[in-house]
């Protein structure tokens, strides 16, 4: 089992469980002192003016502290049968990646991808097997300078998940990595460091959820989540990373993703938000290289008092390069959602593309969204457009469906439904396709 500690001492506990080499060790204690000088984010300022920053802090709930186990890798031909256990996938997939709280994850990759030279496995057996790549990439697309709460994820992370594909290699089916957490007053940091070297190509669904049967008297245990997710996609490479936000009901979550593209990239991020009770997402893909592309889709369920503030960055760091976001949100009873969309084109970019758009559907008289897109625009040779709705379920739309012997509920769910399918039908992967939907109609049939 787990062992709890808290403060500076659970960075180094970390470390020593895991072996891990100096260099990891001095950026952990790096990290935890940039946390700790580092002032709360000012509430002032328009990304937080919606969300309490203290939500966060772990001061009453104890970071856990891996039991120096490693990660094991099982059976290549075992990859189905993991798959079976831990997740209902519908389909075929390369690898599968569980860890439960801070115990050893397990891992399995079909035998042609480890024949192709790529790397899953979690984090602390990447740093013990693969130092040179970790420590070439970890931390490289999320600085810690002003960043509270990704330098709390830097010096507490243990596990998490590394994935690693040689050049031009093209994994063809996804690989599913999955996060449970169970432990009541826990605080739990996951990472994912995804690195795609020139012409390769993946697909990782990263889920974050609870484990099967854990209540703590009857609810949900009380979490505070910090997550951390880096991709590094090379030149021609392509990667399309599926992020499922599934905590359990009292869970308070922070969540940082940047993912850097180079020249002919591209990369899909589908950002899937259903659980957990307050909840802060900064999500940021910068544009590196000529004609690189970036597509961000975001599919976002809240319901009773769950709280959700979304932040994304397209940044059009190179001229010739292309982003597109379509971001979706359904509210009912009393939740909240806060987006805030930002297209930064930069002085030397010219002739980019960039489009946006965030539409709001609100079931309920009691639930409230806030829609803020946002330009910053420094080169004029650009085509940028952004757009955004927010409104209540067409009477009429549930008029004419009751009319066709559908019941009220019945009616909502089918405009519901209607409403998320233009976003989710962009995901050309049908396995992926069928997975994400599966996601959003196990928690719209509870209505």
């Amino acid at each position: 089992m787990s062992t709890l500690t808290t403060g500076a001492d659970t960075a180094r506990a970390i470390a020593q469980a895991g072996k891990e080499p100096d260099w990891l060790e001095s950026r952990r204690m790096a990290a935890w002192e940039s946390y700790e000088a580092a002032p709360l984010p000012d509430r002032v300022l328009h990304l937080w003016r919606y969300t309490e920053p203290e939500k966060f802090l772990i001061d009453k709930v104890e970071p856990l502290v891996p039991d120096g186990v490693e990660g094991r890798a099982i059976d290549p031909s075992n990859v189905t049968a993991l798959s079976d256990k831990f997740a209902d996938n519908g389909g075929q997939l390369a690898g599968l990646l569980v860890q439960q709280d801070a115990l050893a994850p397990t891992f399995a990759l079909e035998q042609e991808w480890l024949d192709a030279g790529v790397i899953l496995c979690d984090l602390a057996s990447a740093v013990r097997l693969h130092p040179e790549l970790v420590e070439k990439h970890l931390g490289a697309q999320v600085p810690l300078e002003g960043a509270k709460f990704a330098a709390l994820n830097e010096a507490l992370f243990c596990g998490g998940v590394f994935l690693y594909v040689p050049e031009g290699v093209e994994i063809s089916a996804p690989i599913h990595a999955l996060y449970q957490r169970g432990q009541d007053l826990s605080a739990v940091f996951p990472r994912t460091l995804v690195v795609l070297e020139k012409g390769a190509s993946a697909i990782l669904i990263d889920e974050y959820g609870s484990a099967p049967d854990v209540a703590v008297n009857g609810a949900s245990p009380r979490v505070i989540a910090h997550a951390v997710t880096e991709g590094s996609v090379g030149k021609n490479a392509q990667l399309q990373y599926v992020n499922v936000q599934n905590w359990g009901t009292r869970t308070r979550s922070h969540y940082t993703q940047s993912i850097h593209v180079d020249r002919d990239g591209q990369a899909v991020s589908v950002g899937v938000g259903l659980g957990g009770l307050y909840n802060k997402a900064d999500i940021r893909t910068e544009l590196r290289g000529a004609n690189a592309y970036s597509e961000m889709i975001g599919v976002l369920f809240g319901d009773a008092n769950q709280h959700f503030d979304n932040h994304t960055e397209h940044v059009h760091v190179h001229g010739h390069t292309y982003s597109d976001l379509d971001f979706k949100v359904v509210l009912e009873e009393e939740a909240r959602s806060a987006y805030t969309g930002l297209i930064r084109i930069d002085l030397e970019a010219g002739d980019c593309e960039a489009y946006q758009e965030n539409r709001n559907l609100l079931l309920d008289k009691a639930c409230r969204a806030e829609s803020i897109p946002e330009l910053e625009i420094l080169n004029e040779d650009v085509r940028c457009t952004h757009g955004a709705t927010v409104g209540p379920v067409d009477d009429e739309q549930v008029f004419y469906l009751m009319t066709r012997g559908l019941p009220r509920r019945e009616a909502e769910r089918a405009i519901v439904e209607g409403f998320f399918a233009p976003v989710l039908d962009r995901i050309e992967d049908e396995a992926m396709h069928a997975r994400l939907w599966d996601y959003v109609r196990s928690k719209l049939h509870k209505r």
